[in-house]
């Protein structure tokens, strides 16, 4: 699916004195009075958002910008001395929306909102954190305030691409290689023994939240989206009863995020919205300690080991003591 009226651009970045060109998908016009930025997933590229634009277009005064990371679709490779990393990517989206959009801004009338798929939506609260107020919105694509280090190393050891997908993907062979390092995740985070935590970057964030995910999400379960609304009480949820990961886009969830940031159809006809629109919430799921989940915590931690350096991530050696530790004291 995609809209005739989408542009495809560049943004120029002078990285250490080599030029980098940005490949970005855009749907309207810079000055419009909705600024969306979506930031696409680990291996994805800005085309896994063109089904999105293809059902905003109806909307009136946005502009829509979506991004391929650097190796990624249309964008430059890095420099062979350099490694693929989240901070590279957060460094050059801050860049993209410094020139393209922060310095453009008409007046302060302007919203900027942030859609993130996964790592996408990792990134979305960084930028968060250190915008602040110049953002007004961010949309959560299965990836919530926790990433359980399972669902982590899941997703790493899944990642098999014959060169023929590569192709098809059009992702650089070295950002193949450098997602599955632990070096990739470069930025600061916090932890505990389930996994990484992402909610003190938002935790001052007076803007609107959503968070868009399956039911049955190996990333973003629905105790995942309970755990994320206990964080943060105004978080709003559109929970889809289905697998995988991550979310379809889908055109009751474009217009129900239509309606709560306040964007006018272009068209006066009203839009039959009333079976579409079903108000953002999730199931409750119990929260339970299964000595099932230690058993594949265990294993998949034991793969992590084996496939990084012996002095890399100490404190994971010792979470793994105290853990068998727990299992063998209820046993």
């Amino acid at each position: 699916m995609f809209v005739e009226s989408v542009s495809s651009e560049f943004h120029l970045i002078n990285d250490g004195g080599l030029n980098r060109k940005v490949a970005y998908s855009r749907l309207g016009e810079f000055n419009a009075k909705h600024i969306f930025l979506c930031l696409p997933g680990l291996l994805e590229t800005r085309e896994s958002f063109h089904p999105l634009l293809a059902m905003v277009e109806q909307f009136d005064d946005c502009c829509w910008i979506s991004i391929d990371y650097c190796g990624r679709g249309n964008s430059d490779q890095l420099p062979a001395y350099e490694k693929y990393s989240f901070s590279k990517y957060l460094a050059d989206t801050e860049d993209l929306i410094e020139t393209l959009i922060q310095s453009q801004k008409p007046n302060s009338n302007q919203k900027f909102h942030l859609i993130g798929t996964s790592m996408g939506g990792i990134l979305a609260m960084y930028l968060v954190n250190r915008l602040k107020h110049k953002v007004d919105s961010v949309v959560l694509n299965d990836i919530g305030f926790y990433l359980h280090w399972s669902a982590l190393m899941s997703l790493y050891q899944n990642i098999k691409i014959s060169d023929n997908q590569m192709i098809e993907l059009n992702v650089d062979a070295r950002a193949i290689e450098d997602v599955q390092r632990s070096s990739h995740f470069d930025l600061h985070y916090e932890f505990d023994l389930l996994g990484m935590r992402f909610h003190s970057l938002i935790q001052d964030f007076n803007g609107q939240v959503f968070l868009l995910h399956n039911a049955e999400s190996p990333i973003c379960s629905l105790n995942i989206a309970n755990q994320s609304k206990k964080k943060f009480p105004n978080l709003k949820i559109w929970t889809l009863n289905k697998s995988g990961h991550p979310a379809n886009w889908e055109k009751s969830f474009a217009i129900k995020l239509a309606q709560l940031v306040k964007i006018k159809p272009k068209s006066k006809v009203k839009m039959e919205i009333e079976e579409e629109s079903k108000p953002f919430e999730t199931a409750q799921e119990k929260s339970t300690f299964s000595f099932v989940f230690v058993d594949s915590f265990l294993q998949t931690s034991k793969a992590y080991l084996e496939s990084t350096e012996k002095n890399r991530n100490q404190w994971v050696r010792q979470l793994l003591d105290r853990l068998k530790f727990v299992k063998s004291s209820y046993s």
